[in-house]
């Protein structure tokens, strides 16, 4: 019916109606087109920015009280704990201390088994601790090793699959503070899990 009575306005209307007409309807849809848009930027922001998401809000839970720090980017979520927690700066082996912390991550990776997580180690520029020169002379050996190490523990240790894991050293890639004083280095020493629920399998 709506149609029907626009039709008859344009069959009535002479040129200059017309024109105004056009103009009119132009503005119209160029209104709705800018709406339509606005909806559609505003409803990305809730899927990805304010959605609830269920492994972030586990995480901030079962980790409240321990050394990490649980954010989202975007629709991914990353847990950064001090490396020092891990191990020590010229250890080969792994503290005991880390164990609550990784079952606690391992456990909410096993409610999740289609997450993918991607365990990043950083250091700082220190220079590599003289028991792992020979063997380890960067710290991107290094931060690989560790990172594997780490891995290895979710896997052997706490039964994440190995297919949900994949390791990355970054040397001393991207630092969060100063290298210039032992806070700041303390701060760059860390691991960062990234979780993202969107990886291809």
């Amino acid at each position: 019916m709506i149609a029907w009575f626009a039709g008859l306005g344009l069959a009535l209307a002479g040129p200059a109606e017309d024109h105004v007409l056009i103009g009119q309807l132009d503005r119209e849809v160029i209104a709705l087109r800018q709406k339509i848009d606005r909806l559609e930027g505003a409803l990305a922001t809730c899927s990805t920015d304010t959605a609830p998401d269920p492994i972030f809000a586990e995480l901030k839970s079962v980790l409240a009280g321990q050394e990490a720090v649980v954010t989202r980017e975007g629709t991914r979520v990353a847990i950064t704990v001090p490396l020092d927690n891990f191990f020590a700066s010229d250890a080969r082996t792994m503290r005991e201390e880390a164990a609550p912390l990784l079952d606690l991550v391992s456990m909410a990776l096993k409610l999740h088994p289609s997450v993918r997580v991607t365990v990043q180690v950083y250091y700082d520029n220190s220079t590599i601790p003289a028991v792992f020169r020979k063997v380890l002379p960067t710290v991107w050996e290094l931060t690989a090793w560790r990172a594997a190490a780490l891995t290895r523990e979710l896997i052997d240790q706490f039964g994440v699959p190995a297919a949900q894991l994949t390791a990355a050293g970054r040397g001393d890639q991207d630092p969060v503070s100063t290298n210039d004083t032992p806070e700041g280095r303390y701060l760059n020493r860390r691991l960062v899990l990234i979780l993202d629920p969107g990886a291809p399998r």
